[in-house]
């Protein structure tokens, strides 16, 4: 017995040897990926037939088989790149086989086709291959196939035709070869032998569906209504499974006046005790606005079905939207949320619903809800580009940045929406040029895009550019002549380059087409302001304020307006009004706050922006504006930190800049920066004559007088009745040593009257001077 075990134990041991052998045979190895890969190829697990397809290459790198089976794995995943790679191998080791060259110029001629920008070289690429096929076999079905697709590009379709039927006789009736002819000879005006074909089609691959929608459209258009019917119940029958096709079945009854027969359709459905069916009848009844069916479909649906509760809500959700019912649908996906707060679909719709419809105090919402989702997954680039849109809307610029820019790079720089998103957000931080590098990233991928368009003339004609600005539009609106904000922006060009006639002429003519956008009212205003109309512009604007006088952006424009002409008992019960219908809106504060400060009223002025400050600390403007009224009232120490709150939000702000390296030269405190602040405002305002004489100043304050003495002789020269640029010269003079003509510069500030602190200073240098 213990002998018969010791053989058996060898046994299995030589076995075990044997197999071990087999496995590491490379072809047997290889042969055994290859074969596994299909397997799963097979049952649709294309990422693990992908690793086993790829481990076949691993053992032998010139396996041509398992490359060609690694392009469809990937093609399936939706890699076209890796796919093209696998392609083009196969084709180098498989030159007897053509089908993985037919298959790498079909993604050849959809990444043609599809494209935004089509690439000569993707065709050149189609035509080689094809010739190549047609070198090694004349009667290649693929490279014959190709030859048509060639000639259909060039317009030549009768050309095309040919090729295609001899691809036909090489490989017959393949339905999208059919389906291409058909197609080809309908565009060359022959309906009647395209419907030929695809009746055919329709024969002998009743599976392929584009067949019969393509002769339904095409009996449709030709009035045929009993032929389109035929084709319909054809599609139904035979698909019988697809529920799909019998609710088209019904939108075509229902299309045809014959609501009974669609009623059947929809009854019979009903009847079948299945969520996913009662969900495809209310989207079918949504889609076709019958809103109150729908709802009645959902709502009996989530009472069924308790497993299925929340997806229907969500449809009830998306009805009363339609319906335009904002409240309930809100409140609908607040209780959709509370009973299943774990729900992604649920967050995600409550989030978008916020976002679209809720208002500004509905933003941090959504931003929660979407921090929930994103806390579940990083790398959702849509969920980040919502999520920046809730930040842009509140006015969160930086985090919306942020999200903008983490979405573009999740998709590998292909998401247009997020670069239109965050190109706006560098207009709205004054960042021109970013948004003009983010908008030509956009045109890279799609020349046409108009909001990139739209964001790229903007910039341009906010950072003085109205020539390129002009040559722009001028171009885009040779695509799209209607767009009516390439019309606006050209009519900003002109009002900026003091062509008012045009400009008003542009703004009249859309304000009659979209009478509802209030910046074309403004506009009109604007340039009956420009054009010394000033009464009658704020005229204009309160006779339309009489038609609304419950719009309140208008309310705003006649108090703007009224600000702008300096009457203030105009405008400051206006601002009043407005405060006490929105008492956090911190804009009407500073603007009142702007009213009081001009009436000399400071005291009143500064606690008004201190209460629009409070309601909006990280704002740029309201920072600003206070700290420049503390200025007014001698309170230096108090305005820098809001000067510095305004450059942590708006780095490139040239007053912020400028102000705050002044008050830190004269404090004699951190120099270098001052220094830096005051050269990056002269970078952003070059003409401006306050800038630099911060920038002398600073120089000064650094001892670097030559730099100093520079920029004020230039200053005084261009300024003579300046008494604070003489002033300036005077002190860097002084401080160079040369006291004669500081002594001169002194003298000349002191006789041209200047402020009291002024005075006093330049009296102690005179002293010093002799």
């Amino acid at each position: 017995m213990k002998h018969r075990l010791v053989m058996t134990a060898a046994a299995l041991i030589t076995a075990m040897l044997l197999l071990t052998g087999c496995w590491r045979d490379p072809e047997k190895v290889k042969r055994r990926y290859l074969e596994n890969g299909n397997k799963y190829f097979a049952q649709g697990k294309y990422k693990e037939a992908s690793i086993m397809y790829r481990n076949a290459i691993k053992k032998d790198p010139k396996f041509g088989e398992a490359y060609a089976k690694l392009g469809d794995t990937e093609f399936r995943r939706g890699d076209a790149r890796a796919a093209v790679g696998a392609f083009r191998r196969a084709v180098e080791l498989l030159p007897n086989t053509e089908e993985p060259a037919g298959k790498l110029a079909d993604i050849y001629l959809a990444a043609y086709s599809l494209g935004k920008r089509q690439d000569p070289r993707l065709l050149a690429e189609v035509k080689s291959l094809s010739e190549d096929l047609l070198k090694k076999d004349p009667k290649s079905y693929h490279g014959l196939r190709l030859s048509g697709f060639i000639a259909v590009n060039e317009k030549k379709f009768k050309e095309a035709i040919d090729y295609f039927w001899k691809a036909d006789a090489a490989k017959p009736r393949q339905p999208e070869l059919r389906f291409a002819i058909a197609q080809v000879l309908n565009q060359d005006g022959e309906w009647v032998e395209a419907e030929k074909v695809g009746r055919q089609i329709v024969q002998d691959s009743p599976a392929y569906i584009p067949a019969y929608d393509f002769l339904i459209v095409g009996y449709l258009r030709r009035n045929q209504v009993r032929e389109a019917e035929e084709i319909v119940e054809k599609k139904v029958t035979s698909n019988p499974k697809v529920n799909e096709f019998k609710l088209q079945q019904a939108g075509f009854y229902r299309a045809t006046q014959r609501p009974e027969k669609a009623e059947k359709i929809i009854g019979d459905l009903l009847a079948v005790q299945d969520a996913e069916v009662r969900r495809k009848v209310g989207e079918f009844m949504l889609r076709t606005r019958d809103y109150d069916r729908a709802y009645q479909i959902f709502s009996s649906g989530a009472d069924q079905f308790s497993d299925k509760r929340t997806a229907f809500r969500l449809n009830m959700v998306q009805v009363l939207l339609g319906q335009g019912k904002v409240q309930q649908a809100l409140s609908l996906v607040d209780a959709a949320v509370k009973d299943d707060p774990k729900n992604p679909d649920a967050l995600s719709l409550r989030a978008s619903t916020q976002l679209q419809y809720g208002g500004a105090e509905k933003m941090q919402g959504a931003i929660n809800d979407l921090q929930s989702l994103l806390s579940r997954d990083q790398s959702n680039a849509v969920v980040r580009y919502n999520l920046a849109r809730a930040y842009q809307n509140k006015g969160e610029l930086e985090a919306a940045r942020v999200q903008y820019t983490e979405a573009i790079k999740l998709t590998n720089g292909n998401f247009l929406p997020a670069q239109a998103g965050l190109g706006q957000v560098y207009l709205a931080k004054h960042d021109f040029g970013k948004a003009i590098a983010t908008a030509q990233d956009a045109l890279k991928l799609d020349p046409k895009y108009l909001p990139a368009r739209v964001i790229k003339s903007n910039a341009l004609i906010n950072s003085g550019n109205l020539g390129q600005a002009r040559l722009d539009l001028t171009e885009y609106m040779k695509d799209s002549p209607d767009a009516p904000d390439l019309q606006f922006q050209l009519a900003v060009v002109d009002f900026l380059e003091n062509r008012m006639k045009d400009a008003e002429s542009t703004f009249r003519s859309l304000r009659q087409k979209y009478p509802a956008d209030q910046r074309l009212t403004y506009a009109v205003a604007e340039v009956m302001i420009r054009t010394n109309r000033q009464q009658e512009a704020l005229k204009f604007l309160r006779e339309e304020l009489a038609k609304t006088p419950d719009n309140k952006g208008l309310r705003k424009a006649v108090a703007d307006t009224a600000l702008r002409l300096d009457q203030g008992a105009i405008a400051e019960p206006i601002f009043r009004q407005m405060i006490q219908d929105d008492p956090k809106n911190f804009e009407y504060y500073m603007k009142l706050g702007e009213i009081l400060r001009r009436g000399n009223q400071i005291q009143a002025a500064l606690e008004m922006l201190k209460k629009g400050q409070q309601l909006a600390p990280a704002h740029a403007g309201a920072n600003l504006q206070l700290a420049m009224t503390l200025d007014m009232a001698g309170m230096r120490r108090e305005s820098v930190p809001l000067y510095e709150n305004v450059i942590r939000a708006e780095p490139e702000n040239p007053i912020a800049l400028n102000n705050l390296a002044f008050m830190y030269a004269e404090e004699g405190r951190d120099l270098d920066q001052a220094l830096t602040y005051a050269q990056k405002a002269k970078q952003r305002v070059p003409s401006s004559d306050d800038i630099s004489d911060t920038l002398g100043w600073v120089y000064y304050k650094k001892a670097l007088s030559d730099n100093a003495i520079s920029i004020f002789k230039d200053l005084a020269t261009r300024q003579p009745k300046n008494p604070t640029y003489h002033y300036h010269l005077g002190a860097a003079l002084l401080q160079k040593g040369n006291k004669p003509a500081a002594r001169q510069s002194l003298q000349t500030a002191l006789g041209l009257k200047p402020a009291k602190d002024e005075e006093s200073k330049i009296r102690e240098l005179l002293a010093k001077a002799g």
